[in-house]
Parts: structure tokens; sequence; C-alpha cells
């Protein structure tokens, strides 16, 4: 008797272990999130950065002299782009009362044949907005409200580029302090999962990239040849949002669509603008993607939805952004200890 309830109670042990222990671990990534997310980028940013830094390599430049012309190129980059975006932003808000115009006439018209008067449908839209954000109603008030969690993102750009130069100041080094602390035969596993771990990241980082960089460019210049208002704002926003999986290049393709409506005023052609912004989407994350990345992390379709909702519950839009990788991480470590290494089977996807 006492043999057949001792198993039972062992793992119930270690269940309640392993829950207390993602409880605390989420606890303290939600606390100190300010810390994570812009280390975690750093991390993702220098998996990209690892081609570049191999290749001055062969030049026998310096160490600190790789990390210098990297991290201002990096840099450049961001106040180029940081510019450009900006620029769109201002003109963008500046023709907002025109677009709010244009929405209320359109509103308007299919109001109108609900009998539904413009009062109500603000009192309508004001109880929704106001669970969501103070009665904001205002096209002006929401894009504010976005720019500052965009400007607040760009505030934490320094603390990504001090990590940054930390941990490629650490590179060359790290695997020769490990030998020596532990040894080749312990340190082995540790150096192994590492180098799986920058293999797969770096592989799907680099993929996603010129993947997302393709979507974006495509979008640009349709809508430019379209003539459709901030065009290059748009594509911006598409290289960003498709490295969301799931629901991140369907959300891109919203924001051209309505604009083209507000600015033409006509149907037909923002029906076309629609179906050739989808049309795009879905071959290059359809048919292109799949083919270059082929399996990429190994994770399950399900995983990467759950993983999707987990981590932008955790850290909002970053958190998206991070939850593929982030996750794919956790998998390979997880391979590696004898507890986890069937959950770690499980959530792949061979």
């Amino acid at each position: 008797m006492y043999s057949s309830t001792e198993p039972t109670k062992f793992n119930v042990t270690v269940a309640a272990s392993w829950l207390l222990l993602i409880v605390l671990f989420t606890v303290i990534l939600r606390t100190l999130s300010f810390l994570f997310i812009p280390l975690c980028f750093a991390i993702l940013v220098c998996y990209a950065l690892g081609i570049p830094l191999n290749f001055l390599k062969r030049f026998h430049l310096p160490g600190f002299v790789r990390i210098i012309l990297v991290v201002g190129i990096v840099l450049l980059l961001i106040f180029l782009l940081g510019k450009l975006v900006m620029l769109n932003v201002a003109n963008f808000q500046s023709q907002l009362p025109e677009y709010e115009a244009k929405f209320w006439e359109y509103a308007n018209i299919i109001l109108s044949r609900f009998d539904i008067s413009r009062e109500q449908a603000n009192e309508a839209m004001n109880a929704f907005l106001s669970k969501i954000k103070q009665n904001q109603l205002s096209f002006g008030g929401l894009v504010q409200s976005l720019s500052g969690s965009f400007f607040s993102f760009l505030g934490n750009v320094l603390w990504v580029l001090l990590f940054m130069a930390f941990i490629l100041a650490e590179h060359d080094s790290f695997t020769r302090r490990l030998l020596k602390q532990l040894g080749r035969e312990n340190a082995a596993p540790i150096l192994g999962s590492i180098k799986k771990i920058n293999q797969s990241v770096q592989k799907y980082l680099g993929l996603k990239t010129l993947i997302s960089f393709l979507t974006g460019a495509l979008v640009t210049i349709v809508l430019t040849i379209a003539g459709v208002d901030f065009a290059l704002l748009w594509g911006v926003l598409t290289f960003v949002l498709n490295f969301i999986p799931t629901i991140g290049s369907i959300v891109a393709t919203l924001p051209p669509i309505a604009i083209t409506l507000f600015q033409s005023g006509s149907i037909g052609k923002t029906l076309i603008i629609a179906m050739l912004l989808l049309s795009i989407q879905f071959l290059v994350g359809n048919i292109l993607e799949p083919k270059f990345m082929g399996r990429g992390l190994n994770l399950s379709p399900l995983v990467v939805l759950f993983s999707l909702i987990f981590w932008g519950w955790l850290w909002g839009i970053p958190g998206m952004l991070l939850s593929v990788p982030l996750t794919a991480a956790i998998r390979i470590a997880m391979e590696q200890i004898d507890a986890t290494k069937t959950v770690a089977v499980l959530i792949s996807s061979k």
C-alpha cells in the first residue's frame, strides 16, 4: 500500500515544484520587464550581427574595433530609419482631421441604413473605448497614444546598445573561460546547447529579416505606384509586424487599406489594393517562407500561437516580436534536461 501511493506523492510534488517555479519565473520576468526586454532584443541583435562580425574578423581587426564598427552602423541605421518614420508620422498626424472627417462620412452612410444617429454611435463607441483607454474616441488620441508607446520603446534603444556592447565584448572569451572553469567534459553539454541555440536562432533571424524586408519592400512599391499616402511608413510597419507570427501580417494590411479608402473614396481602388497586399502576404508567407525556412525553429503551430499570447500578455508588443525565438531557445534548453525532455518533444513540430 505504501509503495503504490509513494510515486503519486512524488509526482504531485514534482508537478507542484515545476508549477511554482514557472509562476515565480513569470513574476520575475513581468516585474523586471524594463530590464529583460532590452536585454533580449540586444541578444537577438547580436545573433543577427554574428555574420558581419565574423566577416570583419577575417581582416584581423581587434575585437573592440569590430564592435565599434558594427554598433556604429546599427546606430546609424536606427537613426536614419527613425528620422524617416518620424517624418511620416508627423505628416500623418497633420492629416488626421481630414481622415477623421472621411471616416464619419462613410460611417454616417452605413449608420443611416440602420437608423442609428451619429450621437448614438458616439455613445456606443465611447462605452467600448472607455474599457480600453479613458474614452479616447478621436483618431488623434489613438495615434498619440501609439506614438507615445513607440517613442518609449525608442528610449530603450540606448539600453539595447549598451547590452550589445557588453555581449559582443564577451563573445570571444566566454567559451574559453567556461572550458577553463568546468573542464572540457563538463562544459561540452552546455556548449553544445548554446551552439544549437545560436545556429537555430541565427538562421531564423537571418531568413526572417530577409523575408520581412522583401514583404515590406513589395508593399512600399505597390502603395507608391498606386499613389497611396505614407507608403514608406506602411512598408516599415509591414517589415516590423511580419516578425509577429500569425496576426502580424494581417494587422499590417489594415492601415494602408483604410488610408486608400479615405484618400481616394473609391471602393474599387481600395479592393484592388487590398487584394494586392493580401496576395503579397500570402505568397511570401505561405510559399517563399516555408520553402526557405523549412521547419524553422521546430515549434508546433499551436505552440507558436500560445507563445504569442503568453509573451504578448507578459511584455506587450515587444513580447510578441520576441515570442518565437524565446520559445525556441527554451525548447532547446529543455531538450538537455531529462525532467523536461518529454515536454520539449511535445512542443516541437517533428
